[in-house]
């Protein structure tokens, strides 16, 4: 973990601690009170920075959880409900993810950079689930004043298997960065400019996202949680000349306990 910062680690950390399929509230089989989900901890494999080609292997929390169908922790995401219909299919949420940054230690076309500060996103999403998945939409904006950006992001989840043993389930983001992020993160400003590395100042662009993830219940208890996801950078990201790989793995492994 050298070169990550107070702010970054508690971010990646964070970052997992809110990591799951799809909506925390269609974890929930039973209408009942408490905490719900499962919680776990193992090695993450993420890459140094957006666009960069080295990963780094954390030892990072992991949790599917909701509470009591009001307060859930997501992909990415935690987010507490201001309304929801009788059923609890369908709410409005203000949500807040986190958003990483880098130094110019972490990758070899960063060499000179400025850092660019981690983040923490938050704004309202509409979520709804029913038989064909569930589906949350929302607006993000920088609470932090790193980029003074935002972005509109979907997300479509379906549980692909589900038994008393295993859960599989496959999601579908769709993030469209407007061009402050963007330029924040991806441009290169004059100050930057190397003979190898030329002066960018991107637009807005659209990264998409595949996921799949799941867990194996080795007992009642006890549970293997596993995921992974590539995203696709968009365009106008992909043409950085900090960009060293366009699609970005995730993966992680680890042991749960259900809740």
């Amino acid at each position: 973990m050298n070169g990550i910062g107070p702010v970054r680690t508690l971010l990646l950390a964070g970052l997992l601690v809110l990591c799951c399929a799809g909506p925390a509230r269609a974890q929930t089989a039973e209408p009942s009170s408490g905490w719900h989900g499962t919680v776990g901890a193992g090695p993450v494999f993420i890459p140094k920075y957006a666009g960069g080609s080295r990963l780094e292997a954390l030892p990072l929390p992991i949790a599917y959880v909701d509470y009591d169908d009001w307060f859930y922790v997501n992909l990415f995401r935690a987010g507490a409900y201001a309304w929801s219909t009788a059923d609890k299919k369908t709410g409005v949420a203000f949500a807040v993810e986190p958003r990483l940054g880098f130094t110019s230690g972490d990758g070899a076309k960063l060499a000179g950079m400025q850092t660019r500060r981690d983040s923490l996103q938050g704004g309202p999403t509409f979520d709804t689930e029913g038989g064909w998945g569930s589906l949350s939409v929302g607006y993000f904006t920088d609470l932090t004043g790193a980029s003074h950006g935002g972005y509109l992001d979907a997300l479509y989840n379906k549980t692909l298997v589900k038994d008393e043993r295993w859960t599989l389930n496959g999601s579908l983001q769709a993030t469209r960065l407007d061009s402050k992020i963007t330029n924040y993160y991806f441009g290169v400003r004059a100050g930057e400019v190397t003979p190898t590395r030329a002066f960018y100042q991107p637009g807005a662009t659209t990264n998409i996202t595949l996921w799949l993830t799941g867990q194996y219940n080795l007992s009642a208890r006890n549970a293997l949680m596993f995921g992974a996801n590539v995203t696709r950078l968009g365009g106008a990201a992909t043409g950085s000349p900090i960009v060293e790989r366009r699609d970005a793995p995730l993966l992680y492994i680890g042991l749960g306990w259900n809740l």
